[in-house]
């Protein structure tokens, strides 16, 4: 079956990060659910003409978010280092991957959030 782009882009991010071993959804799970985890949430696209390709290329730019438990700050720096890593190799269409942490306590319990923005050409 043919996909969008969009819904390739999607797939390979899926397929990648499903290798680590973090668990990865597409919608954020109950609370009984433990961290680490990771959400392949929202996107965004931009269809804006470019002087080079006009309309042929598209800038997606898509959200993951990832909740780690708050006790172990360097553990996470080496986390989200293998994620960035693993979503950079995806797919050959990602040109910048951005993280940022924060402590976010809106899933019941303190937790560093970790959003990555991941930006493609589609």
């Amino acid at each position: 079956m043919m996909h969008s782009p969009t819904g390739n882009l999607l797939i390979d991010l899926y397929k990648a990060l499903k290798s680590g071993n973090v668990p990865v959804y597409t919608v954020l799970p109950g609370a009984e659910v433990p961290e680490p985890l990771l959400v392949i949430g929202s996107h965004s696209e931009d269809d804006s003409p470019s002087g080079k390709a006009g309309y042929e290329v598209s800038t997606t730019e898509v959200q993951i978010d990832m909740y780690y438990p708050i006790d172990d700050r360097m553990a996470l720096e080496d986390q989200i280092y293998q994620t960035k890593n693993i979503i950079k190799n995806s797919t050959d269409k990602i040109t910048r991957v951005t993280a940022r942490t924060i402590v976010d306590s809106s899933i019941g319990r303190d937790v560093f959030h970790v959003i990555f923005l991941v930006t493609a050409y589609i």
